[in-house]
């Protein structure tokens, strides 16, 4: 058993610590009531008037017993108004992970005499806590012991860099924040320290001033803003068009004779229409104004509504009515007497008006892709779900679908490409044979690897586990394999100063006082030639340290050298580099490259996607790695540059190496910063690794920040997603996840605009066929159920394909329906346009058209789209709409869902649907006529799939 100075809590203390204390989770903000989510999306004015005239369609067919439609209308309302608010809830739900993420982090504690790891929210008072640099605090403490430790508690004080100490005499009158005492959420710049905990969860600091801190999702995406705008000009248009509809069926009643409205009574009929008109102006005077600038204009037409002196609403009804008060005059002076019951409207006819509005309605309802948030916040919730069982958790919901369009990935080497178990496999130290001997030598190394460290192992297990650093955990293991407790070691030496290791500087530094030697020493250790240049190093000795160096990188091991000098007095200045060190040897340590390394990098390469190393290690190791992980191929050495090479570079000639760069060696964070610029000003969409604290500004600035779940505390916060297992194939995974979402929605846009331009010219061209209303309201809002929830249920949830790897990025300025989806669009609308025309003429050719044949019509209105929803899976490339169907139990299901829904409104729909049942052989009919809008693309897609194979 490790010796440690501090024993903390056993498992008793910990339970009695929860139970008195409590967990050290803090009290999530409230939430809104499900009830009250359900209400708001009543909060949509089209719903809220539809809803409206439905109720009063009720009480006018209420004198006539037309009253059912009304009825079907509200119920239609609700159930897809309803049906919309479970999918979001269920995905509101999904996000939540986002949330409980953080209370996961893996926290460094010292229990029952040893070091361990827990989570943060198993933390409890009276735990003693480690932290490093890059760790977030997970609790308020009291400093037991510090070395140059230094927090940023900007989200807690204000301040960026505070000096913490465990010598509470240091304090300079903070009684606020005291020097000797740290904060739940504040992190470790510099240096590291132990702490006891005194509080956890809602007691803490953060806990009583910043409950809202808790992480909140915001599922704004840029795609879901695009979706929006799009969303917005689409419903802009229909606006105009229910107006101009509505209008046109009025106009079109009366033309046709079939109104019996007198002349008095179509003076009053045109006057309460514009009246109408003017009184909706606020709902469209904005959608006429969008269309203006989204078609280019500079200045749209004035907005009476912009600063309006009253309610912007109540201004709109006071113009309408304006326009009723001048109208009034003017029928007197006509002569119409509008105290006169016969110069108003029948009841039958307010019910046709009130019909006539309510399709203008229903339409706009139909038109608009209010399905299409909702497909995108399925589609992430989906995806992040996926991506999370594939070790990629999404801290960021952009990254998922930016992941979808990345160009490059810039990957570390250690723990990505290869698989962070180290060991020490070969060693070489001057005038020592057997570590274990007592000699100075040893004990010199035993101090170098024990005490100039930041890593652990938890012995809690058989086997150690390694917590902290992997490098110096390595040193650690090849100490504990020879019998050596490092735990003594550390408990004999007084540290004085200590300065971590750095990419930057390539070294590790520590001052203290050797117990055993009674001197205080200088530790040094690092990279090689690092090390060996603050040495003072003979001719033969130089000679032969690059021979054994030389021959450790041929076998790819990470070299790390070892040296020292004895203090009197003085103090190190941590920003000068140490000199006239005695060197005391070097260590080959091995990190075999993952097995599947490989393969992902072969699939980054068919996906269009380059893949650059950069790592701290020397160029033969890093060069042998790339070699075997497919990143470098042949001699190919010229695509192979230094971290100071590349920044001796001018920026022209980094900006042309940028793109053709391969590997990286001896790269600093600032190497890696300015590359992710360079790639970026070039185009590029880029995705970075990282683990270390120093990587935040890159992993900031990258299109995707990727850190390692191995990583400091400060890369996480500072990334888009956490590569749970450090894989490079996590990347891959996280890259088919994100083409596969954006392109599940563009599934759905394919299915849902189809049906949105048909619908709107159906409607539109109807009264020309001598049908004036060939859908009604009931039947256009299950076609909408189907659009706006069903099918954003079915394709949110398609499982990536083969080829979504087999084909370069999208680019990220391109547009979500791109051109050949927009002809697919238009081809599949005039399609079906010309069979639904030819019908409604075909029945409409005697001025007479039966209940049935608008039955049938409706049937093959929708079986259309049946069919065309299997289609939508083959979208983005030429395989089978049927193919890997039953993996989606739930595209199946929503299908099975869609034709019964579609058997039972046909058969018993009655009057609320305004349909008659159907025999066995129209439905066997209309079911094998309609599946031909699968099978002849099928056919099409069968020859086109042959025709490639021959070229391939």
């Amino acid at each position: 058993m490790v010796e440690i100075k501090y024993k903390g809590l056993s498992e008793e203390q910990v339970v009695e610590s929860r139970a008195k204390f409590g967990e050290n989770v803090l009290t999530p903000p409230v939430r809104k009531p499900w009830w009250r989510l359900l209400l708001e999306k009543f909060n949509d004015p089209i719903i809220r008037i539809l809803t409206i005239a439905a109720v009063i369609a009720i009480a006018v067919g209420a004198v006539n017993g037309h009253y059912l439609e009304g009825v079907g209308i509200i119920v239609a309302i609700f159930l897809a108004t309803f049906m919309s608010f479970i999918n979001e809830y269920r995905a509101g739900k999904e996000f939540d992970i986002l949330n409980q993420v953080n209370e996961e982090n893996p926290v460094k504690v010292i229990r029952n005499g040893g070091v361990t790891s827990i989570p943060k929210k198993d933390v409890v008072v009276g735990d003693i806590v480690i932290v490093d640099r890059g760790d977030e605090i997970p609790s308020d403490g009291v400093l037991l012991e510090s070395v140059s430790l230094s927090v940023n508690e900007s989200s807690l004080t204000g301040e960026p860099i505070a000096q913490k100490s465990y010598d509470s005499s240091l304090d300079q009158g903070n009684n606020t924040y005291p020097i000797n005492r740290v904060y739940k959420g504040t992190a470790v710049v510099e240096g590291h320290g132990i702490y006891e905990t005194t509080s956890v969860g809602d007691s803490t600091e953060i806990g009583k001033t910043a409950r809202e801190s808790t992480l909140q999702v915001d599922i704004q995406t840029p795609l879901t803003k695009q979706l929006n705008r799009l969303s917005d000009f689409i419903g802009s248009i229909a606006f105009l068009l229910a107006i101009l509809i509505f209008v046109l069926l009025v106009v079109a009643d009366v033309a046709k004779g079939t109104s019996g409205l007198s002349s008095n009574q179509q003076f009053i009929l045109v006057s309460l229409v514009v009246a109408a008109v003017v009184a909706l102006m606020k709902f469209w005077l904005p959608s006429l104004n969008f269309l203006v600038k989204a078609f280019g204009a500079k200045r749209g037409i004035p907005d009476i509504f912009a600063k309006p002196k009253i309610n912007s609403y109540l201004l709109s009804f006071l113009l309408g009515l304006a326009v009723v008060v001048v109208a009034i005059p003017i029928a007197f002076a006509k002569g119409i007497d509008l105290a006169d019951s016969a110069n108003w409207f029948s009841v039958d006819f307010i019910s046709k008006l009130l019909n006539y509005f309510m399709v203008s309605m229903t339409l706009i309802v139909v038109a608009v892709p209010e399905g299409l948030a909702m497909s995108v916040t399925l589609s992430l919730a989906y995806s992040m779900r996926k991506m999370t069982a594939d070790n990629n958790l999404v801290r960021k919901l952009q990254a998922t679908e930016t992941m979808g369009a990345v160009t490059v990935v810039c990957t570390d080497k250690t723990g990505t490409l290869t698989q962070n178990r180290m060991a020490v496999l070969e060693s070489s130290f001057s005038a020592v044979d057997d570590i274990s001997e007592n000699s100075l030598n040893a004990e010199l190394i035993k101090y170098s690897m024990a005490v100039n460290s930041t890593a652990h192992l938890d012995f809690t297990e058989k086997s150690p586990a390694v917590i902290g650093n992997p490098t110096d955990a390595a040193l650690l293991l090849w100490l504990n394999n020879q019998g050596i407790n490092y735990q003594s070691i550390r408990n004999d030496f007084t540290i004085e100063q200590q300065l971590p290791f750095s990419s930057e500087k390539k070294y590790m530094l520590t001052v203290g006082k050797a117990g055993s030697l009674n001197k205080r020493i200088l530790l040094v250790k690092g990279a090689p030639e690092v090390v060996i240049s603050m040495c003072e190093v003979d001719d033969i000795l130089q000679a032969k340290l690059t021979g054994l160096l030389e021959s450790y990188q041929q076998k790819s091991l990470r070299t790390i050298a070892f040296a020292y000098r004895f203090l009197d007095h003085e103090v190190v200045n941590e920003n000068e580099k140490p000199s006239n060190l005695n060197f005391i040897g070097v260590v080959g340590i091995a990190d075999p490259v993952r097995l599947d390394a490989a393969e992902a990098v072969a699939q980054c390469h068919r996906a269009g996607v380059d893949v650059k190393m950069l790592t701290g290690d020397n160029i033969v190791t890093a060069t042998s790695i790339g070699k075997q992980v497919n990143i470098l191929s042949g001699n190919a050495e010229a695509n192979v540059i230094s971290g100071p090479d590349f920044e001796a570079l001018s920026e022209d000639e980094a900006r042309r190496m940028a793109n053709q760069l391969k590997i990286m060696y001896r790269a600093r964070p600032s190497d890696k910063m300015r590359l992710v610029r360079l790639l970026q000003e070039n185009g590029q969409v880029v995705a970075v690794t990282g683990d270390g604290t120093n990587d935040a500004p890159s992993l900031n600035r990258a299109d995707v920040g990727l850190a390692m779940g191995s990583g400091t505390q400060v890369a996480k916060e500072a990334s888009d997603i956490i590569l749970l297992d450090d894989s490079f194939s996590s990347i891959v995974n996280a890259i088919r996840w994100g083409r596969t979402l954006y392109g599940n929605i563009q599934k759905f846009l394919f299915f849902q605009l189809t049906i949105n331009l048909l619908a709107v010219v159906i409607v539109l061209t109807g009264p020309f066929t001598g049908i004036t209303l060939p859908l009604t309201v009931t039947q256009m809002l299950w076609v909408n159920l189907i659009m706006d929830t069903f099918a954003a249920l079915a394709l949110a949830t398609e499982q990536p394909h083969a080829g979504v790897l087999n084909k370069p990025p999208r680019s990220p300025k391109e547009f979500i329906v791109t051109p050949s989806i927009f002809k697919g669009i238009l081809l599949a609308s005039a399609s079906f346009l010309i069979i639904l025309l030819g019908m409604l003429i075909f029945f409409g050719r005697d001025g007479n058209v039966s209940s049935y044949e608008l039955t049938l019509f409706f049937n093959l209105f929708v079986m259309l789209q049946f069919w065309n929803l299997f289609n939508s899976r083959s979208l983005g490339d030429y395989s089978s709409a049927l193919k890997g169907l039953f993996h989606n139990k739930g595209f199946i299901t929503i299908a099975f869902v869609i034709l019964l829904g579609q058997v039972v409104i046909i058969q018993w729909g009655g009057e609320i649907f305004r349909t008659v049942p159907l025999s066995l052989s129209d439905w066997v009919k209309i079911f094998v006529a309609s599946s031909l809008v699968l099978w002849i693309p099928e056919a099409y897609r069968f020859f086109k799939r042959i025709s490639l194979k021959k070229v391939r």
